[in-house]
């Protein structure tokens, strides 16, 4: 685990937590959910925000949905209940707003991620770099979005990211 503060919020990244043939399958299903499930609310590549239930009995989503929930029992010594999960994709036409949760803490999984310089702007202040296959995990509540790559970068570099929020209960 890494941890780094920022204007006195901290995050907290674990790296290495799928193998790859874990990773291609969630791939896989992302994409199946963009091509025939895609949430419209949320523009332009995300999915409905219930992958968890979705995939309840996939071995693979669960496995991911388990790590990450070990990770934040590992950075608090609070009980968390997860409340949400889904994923984005960014292409060529990216349109990620800033935006913020209403929950105590957010991670963000990137599944795939070959320009992590492109990662996860938090407050226009800081870019989070999304290194593949690892979590971050930071306080929700703060303003974020994904940065948005140039069309010639994105064309060949689709971000897959996976996202959890967690409450205190």
């Amino acid at each position: 685990m890494q941890q780094f503060v920022y204007d006195n919020n901290t995050f907290f990244r674990f790296d290495n937590l799928l193998n790859n043939n874990q990773r291609v399958k969630l791939k896989k299903d992302i994409d199946y959910q963009i091509e025939h499930n895609l949430c419209t609310a949320v523009r332009p590549y995300q999915t409905y925000n219930n992958m968890d239930e979705v995939y309840k009995n996939d071995e693979t989503w669960q496995f991911l949905i388990n790590k990450i929930k070990y990770c934040v029992s590992n950075i608090t010594n609070k009980k968390t209940q997860q409340n949400m999960c889904w994923a984005n994709v960014s292409k060529e036409n990216n349109a990620y707003e800033k935006h913020s949760h209403l929950t105590d803490l957010t991670a963000v999984y990137y599944l795939q991620s070959s320009l992590p310089e492109y990662g996860t702007d938090i407050e226009s202040k800081i870019i989070v770099p999304s290194y593949q296959n690892s979590v971050v995990i930071f306080n929700g509540i703060l303003e974020h979005q994904i940065v948005n790559m140039p069309k010639i970068l994105a064309k060949h570099n689709h971000r897959y990211s996976i996202v959890m929020d967690f409450n205190y209960v």
